[in-house]
């Protein structure tokens, strides 16, 4: 029995940490956030007579100058070009965002990216901004005040991946902590802290060799409600299950998978255990037996999930030699396999086989 739970990707972002990327300051704040749905009317960018060098007269805000220059640098998808979005960022707080900006200043665009006062840097992933930032963060800058020293240059976050409407909304609301702007401040929604944003399309779980964002699974295993006889050779079976899987499964998953072990259990990919009570499993009371749950994401809203973001498999009222097995079965559909795709072991296995050392056919 098989049940899935198809999420969408909801980023969770909050306030926290420093203006430094890896040195906290007692005067400044970091921000890891995303940005919501919103409609403006964009403007065209203002660059008619700008200078990108700093100007005479004396402004308030952390640059001493009018005019902040804004390059964009992209380190993981060359083919994508997002000045276009940047620049429809910048015409925004140029224009009508900027009656919501904490000082003045005009950004402008500028392709060298070793001389600009801001860089908006294209990544792959955010795992740290200041004291916060997740997995799930898609977007990271400093919250400057009209007094504070910037860094040199100044950096901005952005996940890549995400579609252009969603790119442009993150840039908008990371923009707006560069302009001093917190979580809740006008304009709402822009500066929304939590919102839902949409990948460009990407491969279905069936269409990718492992349906995971990595090859390597960390695997946590809770045998504390057996019987301490059995414990050790639950773990055994275990052990085998996924030997078997990481030296490819007689063909069937890539030879790149592999497994970690783990103490934490809110952060494993995969969650073996078994409980002292029966447990659902697909609508259905199960008191002997195994259960396999995978949750999975559907990024691009295609109604097809992309990838599976953690599996549990439950056993209960098992023999402890059939644990292997069981296990084993689970593992597979955690690879994705199916049908004439699942590995022999497990295409009709009776009792006898359940039993048996199926690992060295």
């Amino acid at each position: 029995m098989r049940a899935v739970a198809v999420v969408g990707l909801v980023l969770l972002a909050g306030c926290s940490g420093a203006l430094q990327e890896t040195t906290p300051t007692p005067t400044t704040g970091e921000t890891t956030t995303s940005s919501v749905d919103i409609t403006v009317t964009e403007t065209a960018a203002t660059t008619a007579g700008a200078t990108t060098t700093a100007e005479a007269e004396d402004v308030e805000n952390p640059w001493g100058k009018r005019n902040v220059t804004v390059a964009v640098w992209n380190t993981v998808n060359q083919s994508r070009n997002i000045a276009p979005l940047v620049n429809r960022t910048l015409a925004y707080w140029n224009g009508n965002g900027s009656e919501y900006a904490e000082y003045d200043v005009t950004f402008v665009p500028t392709t060298n990216v070793y001389e600009a006062d801001i860089t908006v840097r294209l990544v792959a992933r955010i795992t740290e901004c200041g004291d916060g930032g997740t997995d799930s963060t898609v977007g990271c800058a400093p919250k400057l005040d009209s007094w504070e020293t910037p860094d040199d240059p100044v950096r901005v976050d952005i996940v890549a991946g995400y579609s252009n409407q969603s790119t442009r909304q993150i840039l908008r609301h990371e923009f707006g902590h560069v302009v001093g702007l917190d979580h809740g401040e006008e304009p709402m929604p822009t500066m929304q802290a939590i919102a839902r944003h949409t990948y460009l399309s990407q491969p279905d779980v069936a269409d990718r060799p492992v349906p995971w964002r990595n090859s390597t699974l960390s695997v946590h295993v809770d045998v504390s409600t057996l019987p301490g006889h059995d414990r050790e050779d639950a773990r055994e079976q275990i052990q085998h299950a996924l030997d078997y899987y990481e030296s490819g499964a007689e063909g069937a998953v890539p030879t790149n998978v592999s497994f970690v072990r783990t103490s934490n259990q809110s952060a494993a990919d995969v969650r073996i255990s078994f409980p002292d009570d029966p447990f659902d499993c697909a609508g259905e009371r199960t008191r002997e037996g195994s259960c396999g749950l995978p949750w999975v994401y559907d990024t691009d809203t295609d109604d097809a999930p992309e990838y599976f973001s953690d599996y549990g498999i439950k056993l209960r009222g098992l023999d402890a030699d059939a644990v292997g097995w069981h296990v084993g079965y689970w593992l597979s559909d955690a690879m994705g396999l199916r049908g004439d795709e699942l590995p022999d072991p497990f295409v009709d296995g009776g009792r006898g086989q359940r039993q048996s050392d199926w690992w060295e056919s």
